[in-house]
């Protein structure tokens, strides 16, 4: 089999890691793994450069540009994401955190202090003992409305249960769902009477708890009254912020909706008790200080490689202040879509820090749905605007944190359309991670579309499936097929051709290739298409498998040096698969598991057993212990190599051995595909040849046909049983007693 190219445009894939623990409003903000932009930046420009990031949604990737020594300049419009920025890259310390949260406590409130009148709000009683306590959170359900269990911790006779309500919780609860004078500020806060946006703000209001809405507009009102230093009434605000954001209905029960998109309530929700969503904000916000410069942009300073300058306003309005001091390249995360987040920042704004602050985004709260075409316009106006701001040729590298199809189709075609060229792609499908390297060329020529769409659709999928050698999914052949249109530069002059309608013309196109079944089969038994994993009607001219290339690489990083953490792993298999043939991580692991252990060090170490060396003498092993097997049951024996032998009778082959130290079982699969076929492997094997089968529904139904996976240590067993026979041969091959089971095929 032959291993086609990579295309010039694919690029190595930078690997980061998921981080233990999540920062505030990270529901909202987009996945970045940490790492990834502090290792992209090792290829991508030098020290000093002046970066531009025009949407600042990911404080990671300012901080880690910083951090490279680059001086980046963020666009920051929406004053939530603004505020959650700054305070990320300038945190608040422990004690400024602890102290604004007892200022909120002692402040007076209706003859008593705020804190007992805010857990009072949420009072239960304790089954066991019968004393009031302040439940920790209700469960509700949506349809209708009404909660239906509460959780609670009794500090009294520490017992802690969730557990259906009482009717007193029940008439509690519904003191709250009128529309009363607290409902009537929070709104006037955002929208007053006459407002053409009141309906709207309205509508937005709606996704809280009646009793919420109550408790987080009095802490609102209450901290106008309140004289607070600039930093400790910054510190209330992080507070709030988070309160109001675990207090609304879109935190499913049990699990769920832990990226929310749509404003709607989830049908079964969480009812937080407010004043102990105040107390984890403490937690949420007291994060490490990546000890950052971090100032307001000023177009008369200088910008100083390791700072970060924030300008609190749109790219378009920031594009005349940069000309004295234009970026040298963009880098940025690309926002996706998001109604529930975009509308409740209109509303959190309002709250905070009045009408005026959020009147930039206040449009947020009209729009009920955005769709990839919307998105596509947007993305086209914002980088547009930035492309102003660079000279031609200059690089704009944008991350995608979750590259969905759609989305990928926005971002293509958005920045294809707005002066800028394609000139790399990389894409981990199966955590959705990608990354698009432009150029800038506003004044390029512009292409005429190129007839046949469906017909290059096509080609692009089943020279990708060629490549990886093994079945593909609909967003890994997707990415293959948009990003050669972006390659080509036939993404702008489909967007003027087609007004608007390109995402959904090319969308049509692409299901039209995949459905041609003279060139694509299904091999799976998914309904949905987007869901659905695809092989060539003919498959000649296709590579080794990528799952068996992975593993090579895998082995041959485990042989060759001493000692590697995962990350630097997944960064030297991005080299080898660049562009969209970028490994899972779940298949990377199996890799490792299968060859490996990690120590206390968290870094992967080969087993003794699996040097080299050591397989070559099994090899040999195997090789006797099957001749001499063989012929003891009286088989006509047929050694062919170093690693293959038939047993056969009258000259036709009874059973045909593959002694293997990997899982690769590619080969025997074409070349064995009608034999008796029994591979000989390791131990550590075995699961890996079920994960590889797991992934590949080809590879799984020839292993169901018939063929045997036997382990080394069983032929070894079956070697030294004296009165083994022809007659019960294929039943002791099926045969591995309990001690020495672990995840694998069963032997067939």
């Amino acid at each position: 089999m032959r291993v086609p190219y990579t295309r010039s445009v694919d690029i190595p894939f930078p690997p980061g890691h998921p981080t233990p623990r999540s920062g505030p409003l990270s529901r909202f903000l987009p996945p970045l793994e940490e790492g990834m932009v502090r290792r992209f930046l090792d290829s991508f420009g030098q020290a000093g450069d002046r970066v531009l990031d025009p949407f600042g949604v990911s404080p990671r990737l300012a901080a880690e540009a910083a951090a490279a020594g680059r001086a980046v300049v963020v666009a920051a419009n929406n004053p939530v994401s603004r505020f959650v920025l700054l305070h990320t890259l300038k945190p608040f310390d422990l004690p400024q955190l602890q102290s604004a949260l007892a200022r909120l406590a002692s402040a007076p409130k209706d003859g008593s202090r705020l804190e007992p009148f805010l857990l009072d709000l949420y009072e239960t009683h304790c089954t066991d003992c019968g004393r009031v306590v302040s439940a920790d959170h209700f469960i509700w359900d949506r349809d209708p409305p009404r909660p239906t269990h509460r959780a609670y911790s009794c500090p009294h006779c520490s017992h802690a249960a969730e557990e259906p309500i009482e009717r007193a919780d029940l008439e509690k609860a519904r003191t709250y769902e009128g529309r009363g004078l607290q409902y009537a500020l929070a709104l006037q806060q955002v929208a007053p009477a006459g407002d053409p946006d009141r309906e709207h703000a309205e509508a937005a209001l709606a996704v809280y708890p009646g009793r919420a809405r109550y408790a987080l507009i009095t802490l609102v009102n209450k901290l106008d009254q309140m004289e607070l230093p600039v930093m400790e009434r910054a510190a209330v605000h992080a507070l709030l912020l988070s309160a109001f954001d675990s207090a609304n209905a879109l935190w499913g029960y049990p699990d769920g909706r832990t990226r929310p998109k749509q404003l709607v309530a989830s049908a079964r929700y969480v009812e937080v008790n407010v004043w102990r969503a105040l107390e984890r904000a403490v937690g949420e916000w007291a994060i490490d200080d990546p000890q950052l410069a971090v100032l307001d942009y000023d177009p008369a300073a200088p910008l100083e490689p390791g700072t970060i300058a924030v300008y609190a306003g749109p790219m378009r309005d920031l594009v005349d202040l940069l000309g004295s001091q234009p970026p040298d390249a963009i880098l940025t995360v690309l926002p996706r879509p998001n109604q529930a987040y975009w509308t409740l920042s209109a509303l959190w704004s309002a709250w905070l820090w009045g009408r005026e602050t959020a009147a930039p985004i206040k449009m947020a709260l009209r729009r009920r749905r955005y769709d990839w075409s919307w998105h596509a316009s947007a993305l086209r106006a914002t980088m547009g605007r930035a492309a102003q701001a660079l000279g031609a040729g200059a690089p704009a590298a944008t991350f995608i944190a979750e590259s969905e199809p759609g989305f990928l189709e926005a971002a293509l075609v958005g920045l294809d359309s707005s002066g800028y060229r394609l000139t790399g792609r990389t894409l981990r499908t199966d955590t959705q991670e990608a990354l698009l390297l432009w150029e800038s060329a506003p004044n390029r020529p512009k292409p005429q579309p190129a007839g046949g769409l469906v017909q290059r659709m096509s080609s692009i999928a089943a020279e990708a499936l060629r490549l990886r050698g093994e079945p593909g999914s609909f967003g890994y052949l997707h990415a293959a097929s948009w990003s050669d249109l972006g390659e080509r530069e036939q993404l702008a002059p489909l967007w003027q051709k087609e007004s608007g309608q390109t995402l959904t013309t090319i969308g049509r196109a692409f299901e039209m290739a995949l459905a041609d079944q003279g060139d694509f089969i299904r091999v799976d038994r998914n309904q949905e298409l987007e869901s659905g994993q695809f092989w060539l009607a003919a498959s000649e001219g296709a590579g080794v498998p990528l799952g068996d290339r992975v593993e090579l690489a895998v082995l041959e990083l485990l042989r060759t040096e001493e000692g590697l953490g995962t990350e630097s792993i997944e960064a030297r298999l991005g080299q080898q698969f660049p562009g969209l043939l970028v490994p899972s991580r779940r298949l990377v692991r199996a890799c490792l598991i299968s060859y490996a252990e990690e120590d206390a060090e968290m870094l992967w170490r080969l087993r003794v057993e699996d040097q080299a060396d050591q397989r070559a003498i099994d090899r040999k092993d195997m090789l006797r212990l099957l001749i001499e097997l063989g012929e003891r049951l009286e088989w006509a024996v047929e050694p062919s190599g170093e690693s293959s032998l038939a047993w056969t009778s009258n000259g036709e082959p009874q059973f045909v051995f593959e002694i293997l130290e990997t899982a690769c079982l590619s080969e025997g699969f074409e070349a064995h595909a009608e034999s008796p076929f029994t591979f000989v492997l390791p131990g550590g094997r075995a699961s890996l040849v079920a994960f590889k089968a797991a992934r590949d529904p080809r590879l799984k139904a020839w292993l169901e046909s018939g063929v045997r996976v036997v382990k080394f240590r069983h032929v070894r067993r079956l070697a030294e049983e004296a009165n083994l026979r022809r007659e019960r041969l294929l039943e002791r091959l099926a045969l591995d007693p309990p001690e020495h089971q672990d995840p694998q095929l069963p032997l067939l």
